[in-house]
């Protein structure tokens, strides 16, 4: 079983933060564009069937902001998705939805269009790291928004929360996690900042504007994170992910697990395993942009800027990279099963990370020590 991704480009107002691709919205814009996914569906039936067939057991809508779109049209989508693809009756069916951009109507008509998990992107229960992070809510939006996703029928919801954001301090990160489990969500995503270069709040800090709390500070709200949540009943499962038993995210267990994945959408990315060809995988982009997006399907071309037939030097270095992420590491031998032996180079790289210490081997499993768990970029780069 695979998963499939739809990435929604449209935002109300984008985030200071923000790396990923999105515009502002466009109401002609967001009128056609049910349409050019659609195409891009059947495009991929035509041109590749067998790959067409194979089945998913999760849906993910993200963006953006998808709830822009609106819950009808989102349920259009869902619903000609359903007629294309074949998605199992038990599938996770996920969108991204903003406080403020979402109705107590919206969510009955998406739990009725058949969306049962929903993620609401927080950020932060704190007025003076909202207006930082250019966010467009507040704490009463929250509540709103949580308490009509429950009275709507979803069980599993799920709150996106930010920490390290300049004018942070521990005390205030402490204060949001008190907050947000007191919503009982399902599960919670805690990601450190990192400003990216080209977006608002990284111009601020290069010009002095912001400043960034210390490294020190931004170790202690992880650890806090950690500590918080394991008191309130969340298993600690990927290095920013937190749920309660049961209550993990399939769809990106898929990413972490290097599962299949079909990307739809500007600038989504997939990565396929067709039947009979690239049994490693073939990895697939489409153009971080909407008019590029737009050309490629009008001149009836799936719009894969890029491609990648995966070899097996690829193939380990990305189930290890993404694989360590998760809390319970890797298990060697299942990958070797599957991929074969790995190469010198890879090998290497995992010995020389394991004599440092920051890779622990027990068995065939390999996993990143809880110590290492908040540098694991540091270790993660080591096997690029």
């Amino acid at each position: 079983m695979r998963g499939i991704y739809l990435h929604i480009p449209f935002c109300v107002r984008k985030c200071s933060y923000c790396d990923f691709y999105s515009v502002e919205e466009d109401r002609n814009a967001v009128e056609d564009f049910r349409d050019l996914l659609v195409r891009e569906m059947d495009l991929l039936r035509e041109k590749f069937p067998a790959e067409a067939d194979v089945p998913a057991d999760t849906v993910f809508f993200g963006g953006g902001t998808p709830t822009v779109l609106g819950a009808e049209k989102l349920c259009w989508i869902l619903a000609a998705l359903k007629a294309r693809f074949p998605i199992a009756p038990d599938a996770e069916v996920t969108t991204e939805a903003n406080p403020g951009t979402v109705s107590a109507e919206d969510f009955r008509t998406l739990r009725d269009g058949g969306f049962n998990r929903i993620s609401i992107g927080v950020q932060s229960f704190d007025p003076a790291t909202l207006r930082t992070l250019g966010r467009i809510h507040g704490v009463d939006e929250v509540r709103a928004a949580h308490g009509d996703a429950k009275r709507a029928g979803f069980a599993s919801i799920g709150i996106d929360l930010i920490f390290g954001v300049p004018g942070q301090g521990l005390s205030d990160w402490a204060a949001d996690l008190d907050l947000a489990v007191t919503f009982l969500p399902a599960h919670v995503s805690a990601y450190a900042l990192a400003p990216e270069p080209g977006t608002p709040i990284h111009d601020a800090i290069q010009r002095g504007e912001l400043r960034m709390p210390s490294d020190e500070t931004i170790a202690d709200m992880y650890g806090e994170t950690r500590r918080a949540l394991s008191r309130a009943g969340y298993r600690h499962y990927e290095i920013s992910n937190f749920a309660r038993p049961g209550s993990e995210c399939r769809h990106n267990l898929k990413y972490w697990r290097r599962a299949g994945y079909l990307g739809l959408g500007p600038s989504a990315h997939g990565l396929l395993f067709p039947p009979g060809r690239a049994p490693l995988g073939f990895r697939t982009a489409n153009p971080p942009s909407l008019p590029d997006y737009r050309l490629r399907i009008e001149e009836a071309r799936l719009p894969w800027g890029d491609t990648h037939v995966c070899n097996i030097e690829d193939a380990w270095k990305e189930s290890l990279i993404a694989g360590l992420r998760m809390v319970e590491g890797v298990d060697l031998a299942e990958i070797e099963k599957i991929m074969g032996p790995p190469t010198e180079a890879v090998r290497s790289a995992v010995d020389t990370l394991v004599r440092a210490g920051k890779l622990q081997g027990e068995g065939s499993r390999l996993r990143i020590p809880p110590a290492f768990l908040f540098v694991s970029n540091e270790v993660l780069q080591a096997l690029a």
